[in-house]
């Protein structure tokens, strides 16, 4: 083996002996938790003379699975499924459930403390949208994701509460006057994440 190529190898080999000082680089586990804004805008179009509203009439809850690769200097990336039923109201009209499915990709950067681990994240996020009976509106499916939170760990299990924030892109039927309801391109949740 010359000098060159024993200098190729040892740089491709220095980040794996990072992952050699950690027995478990990956952890799985389970995200829940609920949205702090309304899925739906409350507003009131005038179509004729009659009156149309949509809202949101609760608030969502938010559950899946997750995996987690610790990567060295604090840093971890984070993959998310997570179901999201999207409440809707329409007066007059009929209550209904929009089903979400969000795919954040989160690059996370860990403080060293010793018991808690404060962190932030940031990365890009997907989703897929069951539509409305009448196919209209097509919400957005491509945002932008970043949180902070903080991890304990206790034994085996770490334990990470963290309020997340979501910028979704415009739906493709974003318009003042449609009776068609528009979906909140900003989101806020609550998330805890209980992983091995």
């Amino acid at each position: 083996m010359n000098f060159r190529t024993f200098l190729f190898v040892s740089a491709l080999a220095a980040p794996l002996s990072a992952f050699a000082q950690s027995p478990f680089p990956l952890s799985v586990g389970l995200k829940a938790g609920a949205a702090l804004t309304d899925a739906f805008s409350n507003r009131t179009i005038l179509a004729g003379a009659t009156a149309f509203r949509t809202y949101s009439q609760q608030k969502d809850y938010i559950v899946g699975p997750m995996v987690e690769l610790r990567l060295p200097m604090g840093l971890s990336a984070e993959a998310d499924a997570l179901y999201r039923p999207l409440h809707l109201a329409s007066s007059p009209g009929s209550d209904g459930t929009v089903n979400s499915w969000e795919f954040p990709i989160l690059v996370k950067y860990h403080l060293k403390f010793p018991i808690v681990k404060p962190f932030v994240e940031a990365g890009p996020s997907f989703r897929h949208v069951s539509e409305f009976p009448s196919d209209i509106p097509h919400l957005s499916s491509k945002g932008f994701a970043a949180g902070f939170g903080v991890e304990v760990k206790a034994l085996v299990v770490r334990v990470a509460p963290e309020f997340r924030y979501t910028h979704w892109g415009a739906d493709s039927n974003a318009s003042t006057s449609s009776v068609n309801p528009n979906s909140h391109s900003n989101q806020l949740e609550f998330l805890l994440g209980i992983s091995f």
